[in-house]
């Protein structure tokens, strides 16, 4: 049996409180990799962040949990509206995610967070639409997986 495979990163974003942040960010863990963390600064030197993991993102630790968890969508949720919580307002985190089953399918997305809302954007959804868009076909569809 085949396993997904998949690599993680963001953008560099700006965040309300960089303390809390790197707290928040001491919780999350990966479904088979640590979350690699980046901080740097923007033209006016504020802080700016980033993070990515060569693996999924499983959820959030608990404060008391040392080891990881098993991941599900409900701790995965979790993360995505912790991570919301923190971005600064006038500013976005684009979590990418690019991944693959041997060739059964290949999967890309972008999570887009601000922080009034969020969005889920599937690579192969956009590529047909953008197809049946350019064939002048608004049913056209297509088979991407198998």
């Amino acid at each position: 049996m085949a396993e997904y495979v998949c690599t993680i990163r963001t953008n560099y974003f700006h965040v309300k409180d960089p303390d809390a942040f790197r707290a928040f960010m001491g919780r999350v863990y990966g479904t088979t990799d640590f979350i690699s963390f980046w901080q740097e600064q923007d033209l006016s030197g504020q802080p700016v962040f980033g993070f990515g993991t060569h693996g999924g993102i499983g959820g959030l630790r608990n404060a008391e949990e040392v080891e990881n968890c098993d991941a599900d969508d409900s701790a995965y949720d979790e993360f995505i509206n912790g991570l919301q919580e923190h971005v600064a307002k006038g500013d976005a985190v684009i979590l990418l995610e690019v991944g693959h089953e041997k060739l059964r399918y290949v999967h890309g997305s972008a999570t887009v967070i601000t922080s009034s809302e969020q969005c889920f954007l599937n690579i192969s959804d956009l590529a047909k639409n953008k197809a049946a868009d350019m064939l002048g076909s608004p049913g056209w569809d297509t088979q991407c997986e198998c």
